[in-house]
């Protein structure tokens, strides 16, 4: 079967008050891509999203729409989630040869190579990031090809602008309602944090903090990465 991956990450370049980075990834059906497309943009239009859907946007104007942008997700049974946390506070980049944009790809490859099944194609789209290395999704491409041994196949991993692309929105809303949990920031009573209880609530779990307790595909897992 193949699938379509939308992957994106937040707070990896914040400051000391965000101690936890999210990546994370929006698996879909490559069969139902372009349906699910068009039903996420006819849904953002007509809810009056005609900007772009993200995480930082969230505020009482929209927060209704919103919730209906995650039932969107959660409504659909062949969409899954799963997001990784990652401490920044014990990320040490001299691990990495002092290069913290490689231990960044590092962890997208945690993100992504349990989920890549054997007898699965799949086509990776993140979205841009300027990086300081020009060969990273090259070289996280080729890692992850190496790791799969041919069981499964990655037909591109390439990068995509998500303002024009409605199932990377989503991933971003997602990834960001994790990583701003894990980081307290929500403000009490704040349209975000009725957002994350929303989210919360459709996972069936107190809070989005709650982590996956298996490493099996689901409808939205997470996921503390363990840094020794």
């Amino acid at each position: 079967m193949e699938y379509v991956v939308y992957c994106d990450e937040s707070r990896h370049d914040a400051g000391p008050d965000c101690p936890f980075m999210a990546i994370g990834g929006l698996w879909v059906p490559r069969a139902r891509k372009t349906q699910l497309t068009k039903a996420a943009r006819k849904l953002f239009r007509g809810l009056g999203l005609g900007s772009e859907v993200k995480w930082n946007k969230v505020s009482w104007r929209y927060a209704e729409a919103y919730k209906q942008v995650v039932d969107f997700f959660f409504s659909d049974p062949d969409l899954r989630f799963r997001v990784i946390v990652v401490d920044q506070m014990k990320f040490d980049p001299e691990r990495f040869g002092g290069d913290r944009e490689l231990g960044f790809y590092k962890f997208y490859y945690e993100l992504l190579v349990h989920w890549l099944e054997h007898g699965n194609e799949y086509l990776i789209l993140l979205d841009f990031k300027q990086n300081q290395s020009a060969g990273r999704y090259h070289g996280l491409r080729t890692v992850l090809a190496r790791r799969l041994k041919g069981n499964a196949q990655i037909l591109d991993l390439t990068v995509i602008d998500s303002s024009e692309t409605p199932l990377a929105q989503v991933c971003d809303l997602l990834t960001g309602a994790v990583a701003a949990t894990w980081c307290n920031s929500p403000r009490p009573g704040s349209a975000k944090e009725e957002l994350v209880k929303h989210i919360a609530g459709r996972r069936g779990v107190p809070t989005l903090k709650a982590a996956s307790i298996s490493h099996l595909p689901s409808k939205f897992n997470v996921f503390q990465i363990e840094l020794q």
